[in-house]
């Protein structure tokens, strides 16, 4: 199969073989795929690799998600942490669903074993708002140039649009869309899910600014398809004059990474709360959070904004309505109107 995964071959029969490979190339996401792979390995090796799948009883889950609980990991000599019990559970269940709906099996062993709790922010570190840490960040930057207008910008999207990283890395000049006075961003959401959100004025000032600074030495207008976020001429040089990059890396067409983006804000805040902060741009989605919740944002508002799918969420948050984060966008953005 796909992303050099290894099958279930000796582990499945022929007929649990092919089911396997089809479950797992059902899903869209190749981290989620190697994932729920790895996690169908680690079980079998416990379960017994001379077993077949179809025996496992609810039982057998159960004891397993007690192994994980207390059992050291390899890799970290510590044992698994609730949320990644819970991947291990959901790969488990998730097979066994796809089985049961093609009549391999009548029952899914793994549906009444239950998720260990795991708190929405869990072990993250964000900025604090009360403290006006996230606007000390932002006026750390040098506005001059065209990496401190392209900082600035990227910074004050993720505070007021609560953008994950990824989506963030992957959007390009045609995402953005003006319709009168208001602008708009076109993304992708965890799953490949489409999402088009407004965005603050104090962001689009940003974004315009540096889109100015960025293309006013150059003859023609901006391609759509270039990444919206880019490194600058110095980057463009340094990538450049690096000997495995392809011909697009080279002209400078490369978008900033999630990588680079983590480096970028470490260096900032390295510079303004010194080293061992551990912010992170993930950091910065909580921070957005967090503040909308100090600025009043009822739960509903703040799970509209960080477009939450989890099931456990939405029960919270179900008569949420589709203006409420772009309604949290707008307290957000007012948190940074006097920077100056």
């Amino acid at each position: 199969m796909d992303d050099g995964l290894t099958s279930m071959q000796g582990v499945f029969d022929e007929t649990w073989e092919a089911l396997f490979v089809d479950w797992l190339s059902d899903f869209h996401a190749r981290k989620t795929r190697r994932a729920y792979h790895d996690a169908w390995r680690d079980f079998m090796q416990w379960y017994g690799l001379d077993k077949h799948p179809k025996t496992v009883k609810p039982s057998d889950v159960l004891r397993y998600r007690n192994v994980l609980e207390t059992q050291p990991r390899k890799k970290t000599g510590q044992p698994y942490s609730p949320s990644s019990i819970n991947q291990q559970l959901a790969a488990i269940a998730s097979f066994y669903r796809y089985a049961v709906t093609h009549d391999a099996i009548e029952h899914n062993p793994a549906v009444s074993v239950r998720r260990k709790p795991v708190s929405p922010y869990g072990k993250a570190v964000w900025l604090d708002g009360e403290a006006r840490q996230d606007v000390q960040l932002l006026q750390a930057i040098d506005t001059r140039t065209e990496q401190g207008c392209r900082d600035l910008a990227l910074f004050l999207l993720f505070l007021t649009s609560a953008l994950r990283v990824g989506a963030v890395a992957n959007l390009r000049l045609e995402n953005l869309r003006k319709q009168g006075q208001k602008r708009f961003v076109r993304y992708t959401e965890k799953g490949g899910r489409q999402v088009e959100k407004a965005i603050e004025p104090i962001t689009a000032q940003a974004i315009d600014l540096y889109l100015s600074k960025r293309y006013e030495q150059s003859r023609d207008g901006p391609d759509p398809t270039s990444p919206l976020f880019a490194p600058t001429a110095r980057g463009k040089r340094a990538i450049a004059n690096l000997k495995h990059t392809d011909l697009t890396a080279r002209a400078g067409e490369k978008p900033l990474s999630a990588g680079a983006i983590n480096k970028l804000l470490k260096a900032y805040c390295n510079q303004v709360f010194g080293k061992g902060h551990g912010i992170t741009p993930h950091s910065l989605r909580h921070t957005a959070a967090r503040n909308a919740v100090l600025s009043g944002a009822t739960l509903a508002e703040v799970s509209q904004l960080l477009a939450h799918k989890s099931p456990a969420v939405t029960l919270v948050y179900l008569h949420a309505t589709d203006q409420g984060g772009d309604k949290v966008s707008r307290k957000l953005g007012k948190r940074y109107e006097d920077l100056d």
